[in-house]
């Protein structure tokens, strides 16, 4: 153990959404923060090199069913769509929780609106127009994306990433350890304390360190927060199942499509029963690897007229967390019926669009996990556990009535608890 153990006023364990916004808001605020990431630093760069160095993906069941996380300073944004929903500030007024305030200050700070039109890729248009042609209503989704840098069209330097927020938290006097793995929480007289962390520094070895502070902070993410916890001592995580928006991903061909790279997720519909429909048109880094896989070899040779669309449903709680870490799910026949029902719908749409040669990736989890922990259960209004000074602020904690994308949400509430924590 390093001899010398290191002294801070908050340990931020994760640094996706949440993490990066509280160590930004306290450390600009004068605190010694410590952040600490499982994965490490390195560029982002939307290419299949960058993407395979940071993406991490999670088996939530047999078959095809999973998901897929970035292991990387910033988290998950690094490989998001850019897509944002509003949280739901009555479900949360309803906990105990008021983000109203926070909600209005993180649009006002960020630049979220739908892209204009002429940010819409060729895919992203005829797809719109096909669904719109069967009576579905084809919108529009708000996105996080600053349309002032894409002056040549898609840039995916445009969409907003934690990273930034994690870079901020360091000009302001914060400390990043990057390939740090997080072992236990230090917990004295039922409160937290400090962390034990083994850092990696070569491919060969890690050492083990201790950091000490009177407020730690668990945003490690909604696959690993329940896990930790559940180390810490406490009960019932997970006690209910858990959920992953599961749905597919189909691809057709439309021949003298000129498509080119746009932002995935800007357009979509929804159905009845929880059956949403979405543009699912990749960029070509994503297009290669995701046809090859599939061994859809005459789509990989086709991206200019590849036209997609996805379909996410919302599933029933079931499953669960084995104590290892493992998830394990099998959907039941609603979730089964949704999902045919939603796939039978997005053919329809592609065939409006004149696609051919339509394939699907099978049933994918397209959506986040979800419903391990409870506000109000797990933890408190101030996001505090019965382990004082043990906070969680991240997908984790997300109300089961918000199966949307999280990220505006997540912004919401990071702020929320910073003020929290800063309170005298």
């Amino acid at each position: 153990m390093n001899p010398a153990t290191r002294e801070f006023d908050m340990i931020v364990i994760g640094s996706g959404t949440c993490g990066a916004t509280i160590a930004r808001d306290l450390s600009c605020a004068g605190k010694r923060v410590l952040m600490l990431e499982r994965g490490g630093n390195a560029p982002l760069k939307e290419t299949l090199g960058g993407i395979v160095r940071i993406a991490d993906q999670v088996k939530l069941g047999a078959g095809t069913l999973g998901t897929v996380r970035a292991l990387t300073a910033g988290g998950s944004t690094a490989m998001y769509f850019g897509v944002v929903n509003d949280p739901p500030l009555d479900v949360f007024r309803a906990l105990g929780i008021d983000l109203a305030g926070d909600f209005a200050a993180v649009r006002a700070e960020l630049p979220i609106a739908p892209l204009p039109d002429a940010l819409l890729s060729p895919q992203a248009r005829h797809l719109a127009d096909a669904a719109r042609s069967l009576g579905h209503a084809w919108r529009k989704y708000d996105m996080l994306v600053d349309a002032s840098r894409c002056a040549s069209g898609y840039a995916y330097d445009a969409k907003w990433k934690a990273r930034r927020y994690v870079e901020d938290a360091m000009r302001d006097g914060a400390t990043l350890v990057v390939r740090a793995n997080v072992e236990r929480i230090l917990i004295e007289r039922g409160k937290a304390v400090g962390v034990v962390y083994r850092e990696r520094r070569t491919p060969f070895g890690s050492t083990p360190r201790e950091a000490r502070a009177p407020k730690i902070v668990l945003a490690a993410g909604e696959l690993a927060s329940p896990q930790m916890l559940r180390g810490c001592g406490i009960e019932g995580i997970g006690a209910r199942g858990f959920y992953c928006n599961p749905g597919y991903a189909i691809y057709g061909l439309v021949r003298g499509l000129r498509g080119t790279d746009g932002f995935v997720g800007c357009m979509g519909g929804e159905l009845e029963d929880g059956i949403e429909l979405g543009d699912a048109n990749v960029v070509h880094a994503i297009h290669r690897p995701m046809m090859l896989g599939g061994m859809h070899l005459r789509h990989l040779r086709s991206f200019p007229e590849t036209i997609g669309i996805g379909v996410k449903v919302e599933d029933t709680l079931s499953g669960r967390l084995h104590p290892d870490g493992r998830f394990d799910k099998q959907l039941g026949p609603d979730d089964l019926h949704k999902l045919d029902k939603g796939k039978r719908a997005a053919v329809e749409v592609l065939k409006a669009s004149g696609a051919r040669h339509i394939v699907d990736f099978g049933v994918t989890a397209a959506g986040r996990v979800g419903g391990l922990l409870q506000i109000g259960e797990h933890v408190d209004a101030n996001l505090e556990t019965s382990v004082r000074n043990l906070h969680v602020c991240d997908g984790s904690v997300i109300p089961d009535a918000m199966r949307g994308t999280p990220t505006l949400t997540l912004l919401c509430l990071a702020h929320y608890l910073s003020r929290r924590l800063l309170a005298p």
